[in-house]
């Protein structure tokens, strides 16, 4: 029966595979049927999948993707931990797999949750996670290299890694990276994490392989060019679904709309998105907490704003502060100045660095990244408080993604995204609106 499921499983997803690109930036055309499986199985998370699925997993990520692997194979609600272990994150995740005994902290008091996963180590927690379940299955001999010894790259896999990289090759949860070699202490991508766990589920679990429907973007097209301000985003609607998360990316695989609703379509307006080749996924959150996601839809956002909107790029803030006045004053010297991922110079800025830039020409030293600014620079303002020249950060989850310069008028100067230029956006409505996390001012 289970090997009936596999099969039925395999062919809605090479049916699925022919129905979409699947060009999204960041899922690559071998990951697509065990994205779509490992998400039908609900065993896909928001952290995840809100990221690029390219891009490499973290530890807290992947202790999520374990615990969802160790939910469905034992059917077992596990309980929440009173508290973390850890003094540097409080993932409900990360304590769970850590009571099972599915990871370790790297001293008795940290667990360095942003720390990269290798691929032994992957291998590692997988088995880890398997034995947790109390699965029957043969735990390789920390001395038997019979599959390692296939790959050139074999005598790579550490000692500690040995056991679980050669039970892992023995079940087919892990592969070479190549038919020669294995890679054992690269970075794990997101979507090799989730193909393997998916192969993990599937090789052990004796349950029903869906757990649900895959929710199915309806509009816009896949391949849809958009040229007007708004447009609907539509999915077909989960009979047991009590909210769904909405996922816009960019070309680049940035997550630049996050937002979560209740019903089974959204409006997106241009304060969202700027021209540019863009991915939709939606997730589906059910009773029991299991997520399930959609195929991505690529859609090209290709709508010129009239001459009177961006007219209102050229208009110039004025503040009575003359210290402010010259932070805004240099701000706006570069508007039109394209996003340059990284950067810090006139040459071209990302967010952060046009903001580290435009204070630093001021005399005050800010720290680089959204996230240590967030952390080290200024002191918080509520958004009542708001005042020209304060820092305004946006995102979700703890830490933020992207921060602006507030100029006053509910408005900010900031530098967007790849395919964007410095200019001025509305703090008040759309995106920013959604997703704003706090303001720090800078100068008191």
């Amino acid at each position: 029966m289970k090997v009936v499921q596999k099969m039925i499983l395999s062919a809605f997803s090479l049916a699925a595979v022919l129905g979409t690109s699947a060009m999204a930036a960041d899922l690559s055309g071998w990951a697509v049927s065990g994205y779509q499986a490992a998400s039908e199985a609900g065993l896909v998370s928001y952290s995840v999948v809100s990221n690029n699925l390219k891009d490499s997993i973290t530890r807290e990520e992947f202790c999520e993707l374990a615990m969802n692997l160790y939910k469905k194979l034992t059917n077992e609600t596990v309980p929440v931990p009173a508290g973390s272990p850890f003094t540097d994150t409080d993932s409900v995740a990360v304590a769970q797999a850590y009571n099972y005994g599915i990871v370790q902290g790297t001293d008795d008091n940290t667990f360095t949750p942003d720390r990269l996963v290798t691929r032994e180590e992957m291998a590692k927690m997988l088995v880890s996670t398997l034995t947790a379940s109390e699965i029957v299955f043969n735990i390789a001999d920390g001395a038997d290299t019979s599959y390692v010894s296939e790959f050139s790259d074999g005598g790579d896999v550490s000692s500690w890694a040995m056991s679980s990289v050669n039970t892992a090759l023995n079940y087919g949860l892990i592969t070479g990276v190549t038919d020669t070699t294995l890679q054992p202490l690269d970075a794990t991508s997101r979507e090799q994490a989730i193909v393997s766990v998916n192969r993990s589920y599937s090789q052990f679990s004796t349950s029903s392989y869906a757990v649900a429907s895959m929710p199915e973007i309806i509009l816009p097209e896949n391949g849809a060019n958009i040229d007007t301000e708004s447009f609907e985003v539509k999915w077909s609607g989960i009979s047991e679904a009590s909210s769904y998360h909405v996922i816009i990316k960019d070309s680049s695989a940035k997550a630049v709309l996050l937002k979560d609703v209740d019903t089974n379509s959204i409006t997106v307006t241009s304060s969202a998105l700027s021209k540019g080749d863009y991915s939709i996924i939606v997730g589906a959150v059910l009773a029991d907490g299991s997520e399930v996601y959609s195929l991505p839809v690529d859609f090209t956002y290709s709508y010129k704003a009239a001459a009177s909107a961006l007219s209102a790029q050229s208009a110039h803030y004025t503040v009575s502060d003359p210290v402010i006045q010259n932070v805004i004053d240099t701000a706006e010297s570069f508007l039109g100045l394209g996003y340059v991922w990284g950067g810090t110079t006139p040459a071209g800025f990302d967010c952060s660095g046009f903001v580290q830039y435009v204070y630093g020409q001021n005399g005050y030293s800010l720290t680089r990244t959204t996230y240590t600014q967030w952390d080290n620079d200024g002191t918080f303002v509520s958004k009542s408080e708001l005042k020209p020249g304060d820092l305004v950060y946006f995102g979700s989850g703890g830490s933020p993604s992207h921060v602006g310069l507030y100029v006053g008028d509910g408005m900010m100067i900031h530098s967007p995204r790849t395919g964007d230029v410095v200019k001025f956006s509305t703090i008040e409505s759309g995106y920013y609106n959604d997703s704003y996390m706090g303001a720090k001012r800078i100068v008191n």
